[in-house]
């Protein structure tokens, strides 16, 4: 009886904070409009259902905003998130706030501590070290393997010609996968030949449970999580990726330290510099666990959107012949008809192929909001809010890519000439947030567009492309078609 006392106290005492709270803070951002809340639950009731009703929920949260000067609010429990779709306010956002919001803390048992979910202190010692590994110079030595695995893609595709519609995602994630394993740890892995594997089908389920807990209120306190059979099986399939990812960083410092007493760090063997080797020996000596983390981080947080972003094009490409043929004129320029591997120069090269892989960024941004946390007072200058501290901050890069008021009356429509030189002149440099902006944007996005460049050069050159319209959108951590990126191949 005591018991039951004292947790009725402790609830009373917890409402009546979150009430003097919460009004606090709808107080300050009384002018942002918002949908109706519930007691204690708030807005979380919108997120009931699948991963494609919570993307319909988020367009109609953009859509509020479009309403209000590109900014609305919401409450997830006792969260007051604030929901931005402008571009001033999301530099504003982006350039000051830095530290990610409390939802990242579902990836730490996964990521750690590694640079995608990294503590604010934390992230600026360690991006300093990793960001020399990801220069152009280093990244283009990963063209060969790139191209190698390109060839390889090339050839299993040719398995459904004349098959009519396929999901061409699998393929290319099994290539970006064997590129990115290869170029991170060193490990030749053979996906495309052998795409059904325990680790691959682990990745696979931990991003599902994530994706449920980012968006279902009940299931975010760590006590009522637990209680899932949820829970095991997040537990299971993540240790089952970091023993892989634990083998590969003890053997490689074996042979790093093998290598140092023989003074044979100088590369001059002409090998492959990974990017876990040269992760070794650096001002920070990271430890085994510090260096899964990171490797994991690239390897699943890089490497999906990577294949993404692909074929979202490809599937563009599919859709829009006149385009799609542009882009095989400006290879036939580069190559002729060779189906020789891309260099770093034919890359560079590859402009139209450019304005239409950062077209597919702008209409499928395939993370489409990202939350940081707002630690002291921050005014938003275009909707005229100062936030709170306490608050969190949503910036809708989706909903900034679709604006009519950041990209004009056509925002909707399939246009790659749009980044072209002469009609991006006085366009906000927050407008396009592929790889989000300011000081913690992404590490690696040269290495994405080397890779998507270089794989659809391989694909183009070797087939025609139809494809069936993307349709309706689906989130699980990324972003998604229902019915997956369906093509249809001829050989040229």
């Amino acid at each position: 009886m005591i018991i039951l006392l004292l947790i009725l106290v402790l609830v009373c005492c917890y409402w009546a904070y979150w009430s003097v709270e919460a009004r606090r803070l709808d107080r300050a951002t009384a002018t942002l409009p918002g949908p109706p809340t519930l007691p204690l639950l708030g807005n979380a009731t919108l997120f009931i259902g699948n991963s494609e009703k919570i993307v319909k929920t988020l367009d109609e949260i953009a859509a509020l905003s479009y309403k209000h000067k590109g900014a609305a609010k919401l409450w997830l429990g006792p969260k007051l998130y604030v929901a931005v779709s402008n571009a001033e306010d999301s530099k504003v956002i982006l350039e000051n706030c830095l530290d990610k919001d409390v939802v990242y803390r579902f990836l730490r048992p996964w990521l750690g501590h590694g640079l995608f979910v990294a503590p604010l202190n934390l992230w600026k010692s360690h991006r300093k070290v990793l960001l020399p590994v990801f220069n152009n110079k280093i990244v283009e030595d990963y063209l060969e393997v790139i191209g190698e695995q390109a060839d390889i893609l090339v050839d299993r595709l040719s398995e459904q010609i004349g098959k009519g519609y396929f999901d061409i995602l699998r393929y290319v994630t099994a290539c970006t996968l064997d590129i990115v394993f290869e170029t991170a740890m060193g490990e030749r892995m053979d996906i495309q030949h052998s795409p059904d594997t325990p680790y691959l089908r682990a990745r696979h389920t931990v991003m599902t449970i994530l994706n449920m807990r980012f968006f279902k209120v009940w299931l975010q306190p760590d006590c009522l999580f637990n209680l899932t059979s949820y829970a095991k099986e997040q537990s299971e399939n993540i240790d089952l990726t970091h023993k892989f990812t634990d083998e590969v960083v003890r053997k490689r410092r074996l042979l790093y330290e093998r290598n140092k007493s023989k003074e044979k760090n100088d590369n001059s063997d002409g090998k492959l510099r990974v990017v876990l080797d040269m992760l070794f020996g650096r001002e920070i000596e990271f430890t085994d666990e510090q260096l899964r983390e990171h490797i994991d981080s690239i390897t699943i947080a890089g490497n999906d959107t990577t294949a993404l972003v692909t074929a979202y094009t490809l599937v563009l490409l599919g859709l829009h012949h006149n385009v799609q043929e542009e882009v095989y004129q400006e290879q036939l320029s580069i190559f002729g008809t060779s189906r020789q591997n891309a260099t770093k120069e034919d890359v560079q090269d590859m402009h139209c192929l450019e304005r239409v892989l950062k077209e597919s960024m702008r209409l499928y941004c395939v993370v489409p909001i990202v939350a940081r946390n707002i630690d002291r007072e921050l005014y938003l200058p275009h909707c005229g809010v100062t936030l709170p501290a306490g608050t969190s901050a949503v910036v809708g890069s989706f909903a900034v890519h679709r604006s009519k008021v950041e990209w004009g009356p056509n925002a909707d429509e399939f246009d790659p000439d749009r980044f072209l030189p002469e009609r991006s002149v006085g366009r906000h440099p927050a407008a396009f947030l592929p790889f989000s902006y300011g000081p913690r944007n992404c590490i690696g996005r040269n290495f994405g567009m080397i890779i998507a460049k270089s794989i659809i050069s391989s694909i183009i050159r070797s087939y025609k492309m139809d494809a069936q319209d993307i349709g309706p959108l689906k989130m699980e951590l990324l972003l998604f078609p229902i019915k997956g990126h369906q093509v249809r191949l001829t050989k040229r």
